[in-house]
């Protein structure tokens, strides 16, 4: 089966609210093997809407509607339905009672604008919304499915799990399949020499592979679709191992797995400890690893400052140590993994006093490292930004450089 997803709503299109449901829907398709080719926003505009409907239902089995069924004039699904189908709205008895009673659990009077939402196509069937007044409807008619869903995503959410999800599986009895997803989480390569590496494999049709670059990151999306989980999963399992064959190296996780997280693995499987100094990175490297799982055994201590010259203590005189600012750092590191007794210690500061090419707005900036003796320092540009996004991002590839030199060996 085919379905296409309509959610209406100017406030989507406006960007004033983010669209959750969006997400979950597409994971409980995913889960029947329902193939989702299109999702489409539209304002609230009827004749909009009866456009996307009628283009929806041109090209797919089941079209469903998110939003717009409401009491108020934007609020124009049920409308938009009903004139792109050629049909009557008419009031439902079950669909009044839905309605009516919301207001009297709750002793209130009952407006005369919420009886539009007793109104449904000729012919449909009504959905019950235990914790709202928008009844769902769905309408079977010359072999397409339409389903039409309150937006609040408590009652979204819930009439999915509980009515739609039951309906499309007694629908799709002995026709389910199962769509199913895994993705790997590459650094330290680039999409485009990936995608050069695996360009054989990305033409597979089932599994597919997709890939999305992401800061410093790359992911590689495998979808498989099959009769059952445990076929798909194995197509999926098949698919990553020929990945792995060429680009293993540069995997630092799946799914869930996170950067900091794999970072805090290889310091920890390497039986070190990691003191740092931030500038620029604004403390974002230190609460990027204090959030990793056993934070506790490996990580000692996190100093941030924005300006060097400022600390006192800990064994660290910035101003009386020699040399431009890439030199100091470099002793600062050391200074960190001697005076807090750790394998690693990592500074990472601006190369000049604002940190900032004011002409280009980049950001400029130098990580230090001593790990175990080895001393190694890298100057990186950051594209200009909000300065907490340049911390995130300067405190991203700290994260980067480390791993590549704990599970790859390559100084940076």
């Amino acid at each position: 089966m085919i379905a296409e997803v309509i959610f209406t709503g100017t406030e989507l299109l406006l960007g004033q609210i983010l669209n959750t449901n969006a997400q979950f829907l597409q994971m409980e398709l995913s889960s029947l093997g329902i193939d989702l080719y299109y999702q489409v926003t539209v304002g609230d505009n009827l004749q909009r809407c009866v456009s996307a409907i009628r283009q929806a239902a041109g090209r797919s089995d089941m079209v469903i509607v998110g939003g717009g069924l409401g009491p108020t004039e934007d609020d124009i699904s049920r409308e938009a339905l009903a004139s792109a189908l050629q049909l009557e709205l008419v009031q439902d008895p079950g669909a009044l009672q839905i309605v009516r009673r919301f207001f009297e659990q709750r002793n209130i009077p009952l407006s005369r604008n919420n009886l539009k939402q007793a109104l449904v196509p000729a012919g449909a069937r009504v959905l019950d919304n235990p914790v709202g007044t928008a009844p769902g409807i769905i309408l079977e008619r010359q072999g397409k499915t339409y389903v039409l869903l309150p937006g609040p995503p408590n009652e979204f959410k819930r009439m999915i799990n509980d009515l739609v999800m039951p309906f499309l599986k007694e629908k799709l009895a002995g026709r389910t399949a199962v769509i199913k997803s895994r993705v790997l989480k590459f650094c330290g390569i680039g999409e485009s020499l990936l995608d050069e590496k695996l360009s054989d494999l990305l033409k597979s049709t089932n599994p597919t592979l997709a890939p999305t670059a992401n800061f410093y990151e790359v992911h590689l999306r495998i979808t498989a679709k099959s009769v059952n989980q445990v076929e798909a999963r194995e197509l999926i399992d098949a698919m990553e191992e020929r990945v792995r064959e060429r680009l293993g190296s540069y995997v630092f996780g799946k799914d869930k797995e996170t950067l900091p997280g794999a970072v805090a693995d290889a310091i920890r499987e390497n039986s070190k400890t990691i003191a740092v100094a931030e500038g620029i990175s604004g403390g974002e490297l230190s609460a990027l690893l204090t959030t990793a799982p056993g934070a506790g055994g490996f990580f000692k201590a996190g100093i941030v400052a924005g300006d060097y010259g400022h600390i006192r203590g800990a064994g660290i005189e910035w101003n009386a140590i020699p040399g431009d600012q890439r030199e100091k750092l470099k002793t600062l590191a050391k200074t960190l993994r001697e005076q807090f007794d750790c394998q690693i210690g990592v500074a990472v500061g601006g190369v000049s006093e604002d940190e900032v090419d004011k002409a280009a707005n980049d950001y400029k900036f130098f990580v230090a490292a001593d790990i175990e003796g080895t001393v190694m320092g890298k100057e990186l540009i950051l594209l200009g930004g909000e300065r907490i996004e340049v911390a995130r991002r300067a405190a991203t590839v700290v994260l980067v450089l480390l791993w590549r030199y704990l599970q790859q060996g390559v100084k940076f």
